[in-house]
């Protein structure tokens, strides 16, 4: 029974660590919001229960002590690194998401208490997804306070071409119309 909770453990740190990489290096992930959060706490249980097989063996009580250690640790710095964890592994990070068509979703994000949330326009394709552009409050061309990714109430698709990808984000007011370049994710227009 041990070495088959091994075996399925060492499967999910491979599975955990392709879908950590392929994020940072190419921005893919898992399909939806959730999928990479379920992922990463399957992850937390099997290392618990790694813990609990193999309790006897030095290792495992190094393992632990390292995983409280890491946790402790990243508390010390005004907390920042513990509240990114809390906020990319749980859904506090997420302000609000949307389909947008059958090939796009939307989404507000925020994965630090110090930094505003900002939007992603994520491609879907099968069962991965690839993120083509981030906006953030400080590339928007306004300088009213309500005008902020934060404070939109939807996210609307107006069209898509070749090349670009045209949004509104709804204020209930004012409303923005933001048209982004789909090969390099910049703002190309803003009205």
């Amino acid at each position: 029974m041990a070495k088959m909770i091994l075996k399925i453990y060492l499967v999910l740190s491979l599975l955990l660590a392709a879908d950590i990489a392929a994020y940072v290096f190419y921005k893919i992930s898992l399909r939806g919001y959730y999928a990479d959060i379920i992922l990463f706490w399957l992850w937390i249980s099997g290392s618990i229960a790694i813990v609990i097989a193999f309790w006897k063996k030095l290792w495992a009580k190094l393992f632990l002590g390292t995983m409280i250690s890491g946790l402790i640790l990243s508390m010390l710095p005004m907390g920042l690194p513990f509240y990114f964890l809390v906020f990319a592994t749980t859904p506090a990070g997420l302000w609000m998401s949307k389909d947008l068509s059958k090939d796009y979703r939307a989404q507000i994000v925020s994965y630090s208490v110090m930094v505003p949330p900002w939007l992603q326009v994520i491609q879907k394709t099968g069962p991965f997804e690839k993120e083509i552009l981030q906006c953030r409050d400080s590339q928007l061309q306004n300088d009213q306070m309500e005008v902020r990714i934060r404070n939109s109430k939807d996210i609307i698709f107006e069209k898509e071409t070749d090349s670009t990808i045209t949004l509104t984000l709804f204020y209930g007011g004012p409303n923005t119309i933001l048209t982004f370049d789909k090969a390099t994710g910049k703002i190309l227009d803003q009205q």
